[in-house]
Protein backbone atom coordinates (compact mmCIF):
# COMPACT_ATOMS: atom_id res chain seq x y z
CA UNK A 1 0.00 0.00 0.00
CA UNK A 2 1.30 3.41 -0.96
CA UNK A 3 2.05 5.68 1.92
CA UNK A 4 -0.18 8.73 1.94
CA UNK A 5 1.66 12.06 1.92
CA UNK A 6 1.36 14.08 5.07
CA UNK A 7 0.60 17.76 5.36
CA UNK A 8 3.79 18.40 7.32
CA UNK A 9 5.88 19.74 4.39
CA UNK A 10 3.06 22.13 3.45
CA UNK A 11 2.75 23.23 7.06
CA UNK A 12 6.50 23.76 7.28
CA UNK A 13 6.50 25.71 4.03
CA UNK A 14 3.72 27.97 5.28
CA UNK A 15 5.61 28.53 8.53
CA UNK A 16 8.81 29.39 6.64
CA UNK A 17 6.88 31.75 4.37
CA UNK A 18 5.37 33.55 7.36
CA UNK A 19 8.82 33.77 8.95
CA UNK A 20 10.19 35.26 5.76
CA UNK A 21 7.42 37.85 5.47
CA UNK A 22 7.77 38.91 9.12
CA UNK A 23 11.56 39.08 8.89
CA UNK A 24 11.32 41.10 5.70
CA UNK A 25 8.77 43.41 7.30
CA UNK A 26 11.03 43.78 10.33
CA UNK A 27 14.04 44.65 8.16
CA UNK A 28 12.07 47.21 6.15
CA UNK A 29 10.54 48.62 9.33
CA UNK A 30 13.99 48.97 10.88
CA UNK A 31 15.29 50.76 7.78
CA UNK A 32 12.35 53.17 7.92
CA UNK A 33 12.98 53.78 11.62
CA UNK A 34 16.61 54.67 10.91
CA UNK A 35 15.43 57.03 8.17
CA UNK A 36 13.16 58.79 10.66
CA UNK A 37 16.06 59.03 13.10
CA UNK A 38 18.32 60.47 10.40
CA UNK A 39 15.58 62.93 9.42
CA UNK A 40 15.35 64.17 13.02
CA UNK A 41 19.12 64.61 13.10
CA UNK A 42 19.13 66.52 9.80
CA UNK A 43 16.16 68.63 10.94
CA UNK A 44 18.19 69.98 13.86
CA UNK A 45 21.58 70.15 12.14
CA UNK A 46 22.92 73.55 11.07
CA UNK A 47 24.42 74.25 8.64
CA UNK A 48 22.63 71.75 6.44
CA UNK A 49 24.47 68.51 5.59
CA UNK A 50 26.31 69.09 2.27
CA UNK A 51 25.54 65.75 0.64
CA UNK A 52 22.43 64.19 2.21
CA UNK A 53 20.61 67.56 1.99
CA UNK A 54 22.75 69.62 -0.38
CA UNK A 55 22.26 67.26 -3.32
CA UNK A 56 18.49 67.81 -3.08
CA UNK A 57 18.84 71.61 -2.96
CA UNK A 58 20.67 72.11 -6.26
CA UNK A 59 18.37 74.50 -8.13
CA UNK A 60 17.97 76.72 -11.19
CA UNK A 61 18.15 80.08 -9.43
CA UNK A 62 21.48 80.84 -11.10
CA UNK A 63 20.52 79.25 -14.43
CA UNK A 64 20.24 75.71 -15.66
CA UNK A 65 22.52 73.22 -13.88
CA UNK A 66 22.63 69.46 -13.86
CA UNK A 67 20.65 67.78 -11.04
CA UNK A 68 18.68 70.97 -10.38
CA UNK A 69 15.06 70.12 -11.23
CA UNK A 70 14.01 68.59 -7.93
CA UNK A 71 15.79 71.32 -5.98
CA UNK A 72 14.02 74.01 -7.98
CA UNK A 73 10.66 72.38 -7.28
CA UNK A 74 11.52 72.26 -3.57
CA UNK A 75 12.63 75.91 -3.58
CA UNK A 76 9.41 77.08 -5.25
CA UNK A 77 7.26 74.94 -2.96
CA UNK A 78 9.08 76.19 0.14
CA UNK A 79 8.55 79.81 -0.86
CA UNK A 80 4.83 79.29 -1.33
CA UNK A 81 4.28 77.53 1.98
CA UNK A 82 6.95 79.66 3.73
CA UNK A 83 9.00 76.76 5.10
CA UNK A 84 12.77 76.39 5.19
CA UNK A 85 13.81 74.43 2.04
CA UNK A 86 15.90 72.11 4.20
CA UNK A 87 12.79 71.11 6.14
CA UNK A 88 10.92 70.57 2.87
CA UNK A 89 13.73 68.30 1.65
CA UNK A 90 13.52 66.20 4.81
CA UNK A 91 9.75 65.76 4.46
CA UNK A 92 10.14 64.85 0.77
CA UNK A 93 12.87 62.35 1.63
CA UNK A 94 10.70 60.65 4.25
CA UNK A 95 7.87 60.36 1.73
CA UNK A 96 10.11 58.95 -0.99
CA UNK A 97 11.80 56.54 1.42
CA UNK A 98 8.45 55.31 2.77
CA UNK A 99 7.03 54.76 -0.74
CA UNK A 100 10.17 52.90 -1.83
CA UNK A 101 10.06 50.59 1.19
CA UNK A 102 6.31 49.98 0.83
CA UNK A 103 6.59 49.03 -2.84
CA UNK A 104 9.62 46.85 -2.03
CA UNK A 105 7.63 44.91 0.56
CA UNK A 106 4.63 44.54 -1.77
CA UNK A 107 6.87 43.08 -4.48
CA UNK A 108 9.11 40.82 -2.40
CA UNK A 109 6.61 39.36 0.07
CA UNK A 110 4.93 37.20 -2.60
CA UNK A 111 8.14 35.41 -3.52
CA UNK A 112 8.28 31.76 -2.48
CA UNK A 113 11.07 31.66 0.06
CA UNK A 114 13.96 29.22 -0.01
CA UNK A 115 17.51 29.39 1.29
CA UNK A 116 18.39 30.72 -2.18
CA UNK A 117 15.91 33.61 -2.22
CA UNK A 118 16.63 34.37 1.44
CA UNK A 119 20.32 34.78 0.59
CA UNK A 120 19.32 37.05 -2.30
CA UNK A 121 17.02 39.28 -0.24
CA UNK A 122 19.15 39.54 2.89
CA UNK A 123 22.43 40.12 1.07
CA UNK A 124 24.58 42.92 2.58
CA UNK A 125 24.51 44.61 -0.85
CA UNK A 126 20.70 44.87 -1.00
CA UNK A 127 18.39 46.30 1.70
CA UNK A 128 20.89 45.77 4.50
CA UNK A 129 23.23 48.21 2.75
CA UNK A 130 20.68 50.95 3.54
CA UNK A 131 20.59 49.86 7.16
CA UNK A 132 24.33 49.53 7.76
CA UNK A 133 25.19 52.75 5.89
CA UNK A 134 22.10 54.77 6.84
CA UNK A 135 24.06 57.72 8.26
CA UNK A 136 25.98 58.11 4.99
CA UNK A 137 23.48 56.93 2.39
CA UNK A 138 20.15 58.15 3.76
CA UNK A 139 17.51 58.73 1.08
CA UNK A 140 19.31 59.31 -2.20
CA UNK A 141 17.91 60.17 -5.61
CA UNK A 142 18.32 56.65 -6.97
CA UNK A 143 15.26 55.75 -4.89
CA UNK A 144 13.27 57.82 -7.38
CA UNK A 145 14.27 55.43 -10.15
CA UNK A 146 13.66 52.41 -7.93
CA UNK A 147 10.10 53.62 -7.35
CA UNK A 148 9.53 53.94 -11.11
CA UNK A 149 11.01 50.49 -11.66
CA UNK A 150 8.90 48.92 -8.90
CA UNK A 151 5.71 50.48 -10.31
CA UNK A 152 6.65 49.11 -13.73
CA UNK A 153 7.22 45.61 -12.33
CA UNK A 154 4.05 45.62 -10.23
CA UNK A 155 2.02 46.85 -13.20
CA UNK A 156 3.33 44.03 -15.36
CA UNK A 157 2.68 41.51 -12.58
CA UNK A 158 -1.05 42.31 -12.68
CA UNK A 159 -1.36 40.72 -16.16
CA UNK A 160 -0.92 44.13 -17.73
CA UNK A 161 -2.74 44.70 -21.01
CA UNK A 162 -1.19 47.40 -23.17
CA UNK A 163 -2.20 50.96 -22.42
CA UNK A 164 -0.39 54.23 -23.24
CA UNK A 165 -0.58 55.22 -19.57
CA UNK A 166 2.41 53.13 -18.43
CA UNK A 167 4.78 54.22 -21.27
CA UNK A 168 3.70 57.82 -20.71
CA UNK A 169 4.44 57.47 -17.01
CA UNK A 170 7.85 55.93 -17.75
CA UNK A 171 8.74 58.59 -20.32
CA UNK A 172 7.76 61.52 -18.12
CA UNK A 173 9.10 60.22 -14.82
CA UNK A 174 12.47 59.14 -16.22
CA UNK A 175 13.06 62.64 -17.63
CA UNK A 176 12.34 64.06 -14.17
CA UNK A 177 14.76 61.56 -12.63
CA UNK A 178 17.53 62.34 -15.14
CA UNK A 179 17.10 66.09 -14.59
CA UNK A 180 17.44 65.37 -10.87
CA UNK A 181 20.57 63.20 -11.28
CA UNK A 182 22.04 62.43 -14.71
CA UNK A 183 23.97 59.42 -13.34
CA UNK A 184 20.74 57.42 -13.19
CA UNK A 185 20.68 57.09 -16.98
CA UNK A 186 22.73 53.90 -16.43
CA UNK A 187 19.61 52.25 -14.98
CA UNK A 188 17.19 52.87 -17.86
CA UNK A 189 17.91 49.48 -19.53
CA UNK A 190 16.32 47.70 -16.54
CA UNK A 191 12.91 49.04 -17.57
CA UNK A 192 13.28 47.53 -21.04
CA UNK A 193 14.65 44.26 -19.63
CA UNK A 194 11.47 43.87 -17.53
CA UNK A 195 9.23 44.45 -20.55
CA UNK A 196 11.18 41.92 -22.63
CA UNK A 197 11.01 39.32 -19.86
CA UNK A 198 7.27 39.89 -19.53
CA UNK A 199 6.53 39.46 -23.24
CA UNK A 200 9.33 36.92 -23.85
CA UNK A 201 10.02 38.82 -27.08
CA UNK A 202 9.94 42.23 -28.71
CA UNK A 203 6.24 42.95 -28.39
CA UNK A 204 4.08 46.02 -28.12
CA UNK A 205 5.00 46.73 -24.49
CA UNK A 206 8.73 46.30 -25.14
CA UNK A 207 8.69 48.66 -28.12
CA UNK A 208 6.66 51.20 -26.14
CA UNK A 209 9.11 50.99 -23.22
CA UNK A 210 12.10 51.43 -25.54
CA UNK A 211 10.52 54.53 -27.10
CA UNK A 212 9.55 55.87 -23.67
CA UNK A 213 13.13 55.90 -22.35
CA UNK A 214 14.64 57.56 -25.45
CA UNK A 215 13.82 61.15 -24.37
CA UNK A 216 15.47 60.63 -20.96
CA UNK A 217 18.53 59.14 -22.67
CA UNK A 218 18.81 62.17 -24.96
CA UNK A 219 18.42 64.56 -22.02
CA UNK A 220 21.17 62.71 -20.13
CA UNK A 221 23.57 62.89 -23.09
CA UNK A 222 22.98 66.65 -23.39
CA UNK A 223 23.53 67.21 -19.65
CA UNK A 224 26.70 65.12 -19.56
CA UNK A 225 28.21 67.14 -22.42
CA UNK A 226 27.12 70.51 -21.00
CA UNK A 227 29.81 72.90 -19.62
CA UNK A 228 30.53 72.61 -15.91
CA UNK A 229 28.87 75.03 -13.53
CA UNK A 230 30.57 78.36 -12.78
CA UNK A 231 31.22 79.94 -9.39
CA UNK A 232 28.76 82.75 -10.25
CA UNK A 233 26.00 80.17 -10.79
CA UNK A 234 26.82 78.60 -7.42
CA UNK A 235 26.59 82.05 -5.77
CA UNK A 236 23.04 82.52 -7.05
CA UNK A 237 22.15 78.92 -6.24
CA UNK A 238 23.34 79.30 -2.65
CA UNK A 239 21.71 82.72 -2.25
CA UNK A 240 18.34 81.03 -2.62
CA UNK A 241 19.21 78.91 0.43
CA UNK A 242 20.23 81.72 2.74
CA UNK A 243 17.88 80.65 5.55
CA UNK A 244 19.87 77.44 6.17
CA UNK A 245 22.51 76.89 3.49
CA UNK A 246 24.56 73.67 3.30
CA UNK A 247 28.03 73.90 4.71
CA UNK A 248 29.69 74.04 1.28
CA UNK A 249 27.71 77.21 0.50
CA UNK A 250 29.18 78.86 3.61
CA UNK A 251 32.70 77.49 3.23
CA UNK A 252 33.54 77.10 -0.46
CA UNK A 253 36.62 75.11 0.48
CA UNK A 254 34.40 72.41 1.96
CA UNK A 255 33.46 69.75 -0.57
CA UNK A 256 29.75 69.11 -0.98
CA UNK A 257 27.19 68.20 -3.61
CA UNK A 258 26.69 71.85 -4.60
CA UNK A 259 30.34 72.93 -4.86
CA UNK A 260 31.20 69.65 -6.59
CA UNK A 261 29.20 70.93 -9.58
CA UNK A 262 32.07 73.30 -10.37
CA UNK A 263 34.57 70.45 -10.71
CA UNK A 264 35.66 69.47 -14.20
CA UNK A 265 35.94 65.83 -15.25
CA UNK A 266 39.72 66.04 -14.88
CA UNK A 267 39.42 67.45 -11.35
CA UNK A 268 36.94 64.71 -10.44
CA UNK A 269 39.31 62.06 -11.74
CA UNK A 270 42.21 63.55 -9.78
CA UNK A 271 40.11 63.68 -6.60
CA UNK A 272 39.05 60.05 -7.00
CA UNK A 273 42.61 58.92 -7.71
CA UNK A 274 43.81 60.65 -4.56
CA UNK A 275 41.64 58.30 -2.48
CA UNK A 276 42.31 55.06 -4.33
CA UNK A 277 44.55 52.60 -2.51
CA UNK A 278 45.51 49.04 -3.34
CA UNK A 279 43.54 47.89 -0.30
CA UNK A 280 40.42 49.76 -1.44
CA UNK A 281 40.63 48.20 -4.90
CA UNK A 282 41.03 44.72 -3.42
CA UNK A 283 38.13 45.24 -1.00
CA UNK A 284 35.78 46.38 -3.77
CA UNK A 285 36.81 43.54 -6.06
CA UNK A 286 36.02 41.03 -3.31
CA UNK A 287 32.80 42.65 -2.03
CA UNK A 288 31.66 43.35 -5.60
CA UNK A 289 32.02 39.67 -6.47
CA UNK A 290 30.29 38.68 -3.22
CA UNK A 291 27.44 41.04 -4.12
CA UNK A 292 26.66 39.24 -7.37
CA UNK A 293 26.96 35.73 -5.91
CA UNK A 294 23.28 35.58 -4.77
CA UNK A 295 22.17 36.74 -8.24
CA UNK A 296 24.14 34.00 -9.97
CA UNK A 297 23.05 31.33 -7.49
CA UNK A 298 19.40 32.31 -7.96
CA UNK A 299 19.59 32.27 -11.76
CA UNK A 300 21.33 28.89 -11.79
CA UNK A 301 19.22 27.27 -9.04
CA UNK A 302 15.95 28.17 -10.77
CA UNK A 303 17.33 27.74 -14.30
CA UNK A 304 15.74 31.03 -15.24
CA UNK A 305 17.24 31.10 -18.73
CA UNK A 306 14.90 28.29 -19.81
CA UNK A 307 11.89 30.62 -19.54
CA UNK A 308 13.14 32.95 -22.27
CA UNK A 309 13.75 32.32 -25.99
CA UNK A 310 17.41 32.43 -26.98
CA UNK A 311 17.07 35.70 -28.89
CA UNK A 312 15.30 37.40 -26.01
CA UNK A 313 17.90 36.04 -23.61
CA UNK A 314 20.61 37.66 -25.73
CA UNK A 315 18.78 40.99 -25.63
CA UNK A 316 18.35 40.76 -21.87
CA UNK A 317 22.02 39.89 -21.36
CA UNK A 318 23.12 42.65 -23.72
CA UNK A 319 21.01 45.31 -21.98
CA UNK A 320 22.16 44.11 -18.57
CA UNK A 321 25.76 44.30 -19.78
CA UNK A 322 25.15 47.77 -21.25
CA UNK A 323 23.91 49.05 -17.92
CA UNK A 324 26.95 47.62 -16.13
CA UNK A 325 29.36 48.92 -18.79
CA UNK A 326 28.02 52.48 -18.60
CA UNK A 327 28.67 52.38 -14.85
CA UNK A 328 32.41 51.88 -15.33
CA UNK A 329 33.19 55.56 -16.09
CA UNK A 330 31.60 56.51 -12.77
CA UNK A 331 34.36 54.65 -10.93
CA UNK A 332 36.86 57.14 -12.38
CA UNK A 333 35.02 60.34 -11.43
CA UNK A 334 33.25 59.52 -8.15
CA UNK A 335 34.26 57.86 -4.88
CA UNK A 336 31.03 56.17 -3.70
CA UNK A 337 31.75 52.80 -5.32
CA UNK A 338 29.53 50.90 -2.90
CA UNK A 339 26.57 53.06 -3.86
CA UNK A 340 27.00 52.16 -7.54
CA UNK A 341 27.22 48.45 -6.75
CA UNK A 342 24.19 48.66 -4.45
CA UNK A 343 22.10 50.38 -7.13
CA UNK A 344 22.68 47.54 -9.61
CA UNK A 345 22.16 44.84 -6.99
CA UNK A 346 18.88 46.48 -5.96
CA UNK A 347 17.50 46.66 -9.51
CA UNK A 348 18.71 43.15 -10.33
CA UNK A 349 17.17 41.71 -7.15
CA UNK A 350 13.83 43.36 -7.87
CA UNK A 351 13.96 41.97 -11.41
CA UNK A 352 14.78 38.42 -10.30
CA UNK A 353 12.14 38.40 -7.54
CA UNK A 354 9.51 39.62 -10.01
CA UNK A 355 10.56 37.09 -12.67
CA UNK A 356 10.41 34.23 -10.16
CA UNK A 357 6.83 35.23 -9.36
CA UNK A 358 5.97 35.69 -13.03
CA UNK A 359 7.21 32.25 -14.06
CA UNK A 360 6.49 30.35 -10.82
CA UNK A 361 9.90 28.84 -11.44
CA UNK A 362 10.67 25.81 -9.23
CA UNK A 363 14.08 25.02 -7.83
CA UNK A 364 16.01 22.48 -9.86
CA UNK A 365 15.55 18.90 -8.69
CA UNK A 366 19.17 18.70 -7.57
CA UNK A 367 18.83 21.83 -5.41
CA UNK A 368 15.53 20.62 -3.94
CA UNK A 369 17.20 17.36 -2.97
CA UNK A 370 19.95 19.25 -1.16
CA UNK A 371 17.36 21.04 0.98
CA UNK A 372 16.93 17.94 3.16
CA UNK A 373 19.01 16.26 5.84
CA UNK A 374 22.54 17.32 6.58
CA UNK A 375 22.78 19.26 3.31
CA UNK A 376 20.12 21.64 4.57
CA UNK A 377 22.26 22.33 7.64
CA UNK A 378 25.25 23.09 5.40
CA UNK A 379 23.14 25.52 3.35
CA UNK A 380 21.89 27.19 6.51
CA UNK A 381 25.46 27.66 7.75
CA UNK A 382 26.37 29.11 4.35
CA UNK A 383 23.40 31.51 4.54
CA UNK A 384 24.32 32.76 8.01
CA UNK A 385 28.00 33.02 7.13
CA UNK A 386 27.34 34.84 3.88
CA UNK A 387 25.02 37.53 5.23
CA UNK A 388 26.91 37.99 8.48
CA UNK A 389 30.59 37.95 7.57
CA UNK A 390 30.90 41.03 5.34
CA UNK A 391 29.47 44.40 4.41
CA UNK A 392 29.63 46.56 1.30
CA UNK A 393 31.64 49.75 2.00
CA UNK A 394 29.98 52.97 0.83
CA UNK A 395 32.97 54.87 -0.52
CA UNK A 396 36.70 54.59 -1.09
CA UNK A 397 37.63 56.04 2.29
CA UNK A 398 35.61 53.29 3.97
CA UNK A 399 36.96 50.44 1.86
CA UNK A 400 39.30 48.65 4.24
CA UNK A 401 39.45 44.99 5.20
CA UNK A 402 38.62 45.93 8.77
CA UNK A 403 35.39 47.69 7.77
CA UNK A 404 34.31 45.25 5.07
CA UNK A 405 35.06 42.05 7.03
CA UNK A 406 34.74 43.26 10.57
CA UNK A 407 33.89 39.92 12.18
CA UNK A 408 36.69 38.11 10.37
CA UNK A 409 39.44 40.73 10.38
CA UNK A 410 39.18 41.61 14.03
Amino acid sequence: MTKQPTSRPNHNQRWIQRWFERTLFGLIGTIFTTQIGLAMYLWLKQPAEPFLIGEWLINYQGGFVRRGLLGEIIIQLSRRIMIDPVKTVIVVQIGIGALFLLLTYILLRQTNVSIITATLFFSPAFLRFLLVAWLIVGVRKEMLFSIIFLIHLLSLRTNYSFSPILPLFIGTSTIVVILSHEMLVILLPYLLIASLCYERQWGRISYATAIAIIPASIVASIIIQAPHTTITTIDHLCAALESNPPRDCIDRGHLGAITFLTKTVLQSIQFTQSLITSEAVQVYLITGLLSIVPLIITIVSYRLWQFLPKQTLMWVGGLWGLSLATTIPLFFVAVDYGRFIHIHITCSTFLLAWFLQLTSAPLSAKIQHSMHGWRASVLLVFFIGFIGSWRLPVWLGDATYTNAFRWIWQ
